[in-house]
């Protein structure tokens, strides 16, 4: 299992977890705390109480935990080339070894699973984390329309056979982009309307002289 932050073109990475480092036990349940974390890091969280507790979560949060919980749930441990995720400014992207076990379109409609790996499914439910229903993928793909408007992509190939998963948040980067520029913008303009002031202050100054 690889996890890899690629924020910069110029390295290979700028954060990695690996499994098979030694430094830490390498299980699928750390394993999926330790990537969860760092996956949400950068995802906002409105300010919102329930009663009179904050409540953290957001249904972002709770699709890219699902996308992770589905690549641990349906990879093919004996399979090539193993776990790898990824994370990008524009995107997530989570790759596993093994082919869907149903017809793509089962998936996407919901209602019918068949994990691979139901054991490790069985774990991940006991802690209230994933969908035993068959209602992930159509979860994921619900938020992500709603808030980045648009689908998460579902690639599957053979030879060696796997899945890739890539949930797009460019739309997302662009609009945080754009807001910074507005409020570099908005800087510039205070600036320049305070100097225009302290101009003004001066030319009154120095007419009253």
């Amino acid at each position: 299992m690889d996890y890899q932050e690629k924020f910069d073109s110029k390295i290979r990475w700028s954060d990695r977890v690996v499994s098979s480092s030694g430094e830490w036990s390498g299980n699928i349940f750390d394993f999926f705390f330790k990537v969860a974390t760092k996956l949400t890091s950068d995802i906002k969280r409105p300010f919102k109480l329930d009663g009179i507790f904050r409540v953290d979560d957001t249904p972002v949060h709770k699709a890219v935990r699902e996308a992770l919980v589905n690549t641990l749930v349906n990879a093919d441990y004996y399979g090539r080339q193993g776990i790898v995720i990824q994370k990008y400014p524009e995107k997530f992207v989570f790759e596993n070894p093994g082919s869907f076990r149903i017809p793509l379109q089962d998936a996407f409609d919901g209602g019918t699973s068949d994990p691979r790996n139901a054991t490790i499914l069985k774990m991940f439910s006991m802690i209230d984390i994933g969908e035993r229903a068959g209602s992930g993928i159509p979860g994921i793909v619900s938020v992500w329309e709603e808030n980045f408007k648009s689908k998460p992509l579902y690639e599957q190939t053979s030879n060696p056979s796997r899945v890739t998963t890539t949930l797009d948040i460019s739309e997302y980067v662009a609009i945080g982009e754009e807001s910074s520029d507005n409020g570099e913008l908005q800087a510039i303009n205070e600036i320049s309307s305070d100097k225009s002031s302290d101009k003004s202050e001066k030319s009154a100054i120095n007419l009253q002289r």
